[in-house]
């Protein structure tokens, strides 16, 4: 009854606001735009492409060639850019595994094995369920089961049509199907998705692409509004029943694409989740982003698109000049050049080559300082020479255009080493003290693990209020990464009651277990799950701490519970094998660690736990290839590389 209140009174109060405004310009300043439009009320919904589809044929169909468009569908040899023809298996050297994928009966699927001499000793059989990205750079892979979402360890590289792994599984840092796929990865590469808040990687349900609504907000008023017949003339009024980007102050224009085209350590803010922005919203007001800043240069990656071009002069000057406008205008921002509704790919060179005419008006000849003779050889092409495309920092194989509109350098200097001052924040020039803190925290903990950030988390969370409670979820962070887990317990016990998020009471679960006070660690844990009583790894962690505590019948009903939530968690089978294993069943412990095993033939958890059993039984054979295996992995765990 509340939501429909609100809307009458949002529709109301928007004639209003039409009637009165209908002689003034058609656009409105960043703070007039951000409480006019009525699509921003969360109990506004989403329709979906289809919905869209019967007014906006010609715009729907040309998007759904764009990059956005065919970024995320279900894994069919209609959405795969891939070359499946003479496949040559991905080796990943560090682990000795080989990827191998295909497609059977219009599934695809990727073979994890491991050869000895051979001889096949181990085997893994996924099925491909989703496909990330356009394919117009690459095609990545998810596996999934009961909605729980994972990254499998293979990628395509379409420009260099190679198979490879995924950004971020190289160098000793295969995480195989483990990687979970969370709302901020997700929410990028997808429309809006429906994710299980009991969970962290469980939706229910995922969209097939990005779609209009990403950038034009829920359209549930809009819809009703034009099937009641109200039709508004778009060429003289603004329609506040739809967010239209072109309408938009230039910071909330730029908001709506770096909202994905930033690359770095997204911190939300309290209570703020990555779906809550829509288009016409302030984004620092849902999170902020942090990238790495260097004394020389930077480095080049692959999805900071916004970042660069706002670097870039000829952003800055006509920012400079839109900040004076009456109001707050601009004439440059990424829709100058780029048409959302078509692809890059079939947009012709000269649209964009024209638009930077367009303002550098004097014959090019004469405007730029290139040999004419090289202007000549390169067709007189703009972008070619001051946005060139190269390779990218982060992603291997691929190469993109730098929107960092600019002059090339005659002399481009390679010896200078690039060192790192801290992080800067991309959407917010005055981050909040507490915001800052936790980016820091979270790059270190995520990212790199650089001591600089580390200090730099320190350093500034001296200057928290513990009074506050978001201050106080900062704190208990910094101290869960540095492992300081007494002043974690001293901070809490300054609390009556838990915190309102999951993973501050996790971590306070931890602190409490890593100092053996098992019992007020269940507390924390209880806490934690009942936020959140779906989250894999929160409901394995709890499991273990109650073998700790020898509450082996309850531990065994937390692994069935995750096992028949997530039956692909090697952990929590080789929990369930030393729980049996304490109670002399060996033929339930071992089936348990063979299965635990034949997910994570590394797995140290079940490896060691078999040797014990082995040795109980006198298997003297079983005992010293089980002993080698060990001393395999943990040479090779000795050896990693950080990130």
């Amino acid at each position: 009854m509340k939501n429909k209140v609100f809307l009458i009174f949002s529709l109301i109060l928007a004639i209003c606001i039409l009637t009165v405004c209908k002689q003034k310009d058609k656009t409105e300043t960043t703070e007039a735009l951000k409480s006019l439009f009525l699509n921003h009320h969360d109990s506004v919904k989403y329709m979906g492409v289809k919905t869209c589809m019967p007014c906006h044929a010609d715009k729907c169909e040309s998007f759904l060639q764009t990059g956005m468009g065919k970024s995320f569908d279900t894994a069919s040899l209609f959405k795969t850019s891939a070359n499946f023809k003479n496949v040559i298996p991905v080796y990943d050297a560090y682990l000795d595994l080989h990827y191998f994928p295909y497609f059977k009966s219009k599934k695809m699927y990727l073979i994890e094995y491991r050869l000895k001499g051979k001889d096949t000793v181990h085997k893994r059989l996924e099925q491909i369920i989703y496909i990330i990205g356009s394919g117009h750079h690459t095609n990545s892979h998810f596996t999934q089961e009961n909605g729980f979402t994972f990254q499998a360890p293979i990628t395509f590289y379409t420009q260099q049509s190679k198979w490879d792994l995924p950004p971020g599984f190289e160098n000793g840092h295969n995480t195989r199907f483990s990687r979970k796929i969370g709302l901020e990865c997700m929410s990028c590469h997808n429309a809006i998705p429906t994710l299980e808040t009991q969970s962290d990687n469980q939706y229910a349900n995922l969209p097939h692409g990005i779609t209009c609504e990403r950038c034009h907000g829920p359209g549930q008023i809009h819809v009703q509004e034009k099937m009641k017949g109200s039709i508004i003339d778009t060429s003289k009024y603004a329609d506040y029943t739809i967010v239209n980007p072109k309408r938009l102050s230039w910071q909330l224009q730029i908001d709506i694409c770096q909202r994905c085209h930033l690359q770095g350590n997204a911190v939300l803010k309290p209570n703020k989740q990555f779906t809550d922005f829509k288009p016409g919203m302030v984004l620092s007001e849902i999170f902020d982003q942090f990238s790495p800043e260097y004394t020389e240069g930077d480095n080049f990656v692959m999805a900071a698109h916004a970042e660069r071009f706002q670097k870039s002069l000829c952003f800055i000057q006509t920012e400079k000049g839109s900040l004076n406008s009456k109001n707050n205008r601009v004439g440059f921002t990424c829709i100058s050049c780029h048409n959302p509704h078509v692809s890059v790919r079939k947009t012709n060179n000269i649209v964009f080559n024209n638009k930077c005419q367009s303002c550098h008006i004097t014959s090019i000849q004469k405007h730029c300082t290139e040999n004419p003779k090289a202007l000549k050889i390169a067709n007189n092409d703009c972008v070619k020479c001051h946005m060139p495309s190269s390779g990218t920092a982060d992603i291997p194989h691929v190469s993109v255009h730098d929107h960092y509109i600019r002059k090339p350098a005659k002399n481009k200097s390679t010896d200078k080493v690039k060192v790192i001052k801290g992080l800067k924040c991309i959407t917010n020039k005055t981050p909040d003290i507490n915001t800052s803190t936790e980016a820091y925290i979270s790059y270190y903990e995520k990212f790199s693990s650089n001591k600089i950030y580390l200090k730099h988390a320190q350093d500034s969370a001296k200057k928290l209020n513990v009074k506050n409670i978001d201050n106080l979820k900062t704190l208990v962070h910094l101290y869960y990464v540095t492992q300081s887990y007494n002043q974690i317990i001293e901070l809490v016990s300054r609390k009556s009651v838990a915190f309102n998020d999951a993973w501050s009471n996790y971590r306070v679960a931890k602190a409490f277990e890593n100092i053996k006070q098992y019992e007020s660690s269940k507390t924390w844990y209880n806490y934690t799950l009942d936020l959140q009583p779906r989250n894999l790894d929160f409901l394995l962690q709890y499991g273990a701490l109650l073998i700790k505590n020898n509450q082996d019948k309850n531990a065994e009903e937390v692994f069935n519970k995750l096992n028949s939530l997530y039956g692909k968690n090697a952990e929590s089978w080789a929990y369930l094998g030393i729980i049996y294993l304490k109670q002399n069943n060996y033929s339930a412990a071992k089936r348990n660690f063979d299965k635990a095993l034949a997910l994570n033939p590394d797995l140290l958890l079940a490896l060691q736990n078999s040797k014990i059993m082995q040795t109980t039984l006198n298997n003297s054979n079983l005992i010293l290839a089980l002993d080698e295996r060990i001393r395999v992995i943990e040479n090779r765990e000795k050896q990693k590389k950080p990130n």
